[in-house]
């Protein structure tokens, strides 16, 4: 069983369809997984939603269990996405494992290298 997310209803939508119209980008794991976290998912309107939990347009500071260093990355739309920059679609693997989860959690998610796993240290809600 998967934990409890907490999602806006925009997010909760935006990744409802995102499943629903196939996504290719995904595993089938991840895809079934994702799946598992939306039907689970607490969902709330914008104005109740808390500061602490990762949504489209946060900044989220991670620390990979096999990294010592921090990552500072912002969950975007596609048409902003620029990794260079630190700016991640919101329908990449990771941004998925990320989504819905709070500052203290750790996230396991199928990555095209293998799996990995992130402890969040910090997010922004601006």
């Amino acid at each position: 069983m998967s934990k409890e997310i907490i999602l806006s209803k925009g997010d909760y939508v935006l990744l409802s369809s995102f499943i629903k119209n196939n996504a290719k980008s995904f595993s089938d794991i991840n895809l079934k997984k994702l799946a598992g976290e939306l039907h689970n998912a607490k969902v709330v309107d914008a104005s109740m939603f808390p500061k602490n939990v990762v949504k489209l347009n946060s900044q989220v500071t991670l620390s990979e269990a096999e990294n010592v260093k921090d990552i500072t990355l912002k969950l975007v739309m596609p048409a902003e996405a620029d990794i260079q920059n630190g700016k991640i679609s919101i329908f990449a693997p990771l941004s998925a494992a990320l989504i819905g989860y709070k500052i203290g959690d750790m996230v396991e998610w199928e990555m095209p290298i293998g799996t990995k796993r992130f402890k969040i240290i910090d997010v922004n809600n601006k």
